[in-house]
């Protein structure tokens, strides 16, 4: 499978990921979006946040905030990283079974 077909959505995503999270009382500090394609062949797409994000990250993670993004999201499945930074990770694809760690593979989202 591509994450070619894929990128409308992403497109569609990053354009409402910033007023998602100002409903939820948070500052959208995004840095870049990032669209990759799993081992498995499942599409995600990356929102990763800004490094001033990384005084307050409990309120990014919390589970109402990361549920409201799914359900703003018409249900995509929404997980939440702070390994290396923090960043928000969608399921664009069907889903399967649970998430496993994905391969960078950059695209723009211009639009």
């Amino acid at each position: 499978m591509s994450v070619h077909r894929y990128i409308s959505a992403a497109q569609n995503i990053a354009q409402a990921i910033p007023g998602i999270l100002a409903e939820q009382g948070l500052d959208p500090l995004i840095n870049r979006f990032v669209l990759t394609e799993s081992k498995r062949g499942e599409a995600w797409l990356f929102v990763v946040m800004d490094d001033s994000v990384l005084e307050l990250p409990a309120s990014y993670a919390s589970t109402g905030v990361i549920s409201h993004i799914s359900a703003a999201l018409h249900g995509h499945h929404v997980v939440f990283s702070h390994s290396e930074g923090l960043r928000y990770a969608i399921l664009l694809s069907p889903t399967k079974n649970r998430p496993e760690t994905s391969q960078g593979i950059d695209h723009p989202l211009s639009g």
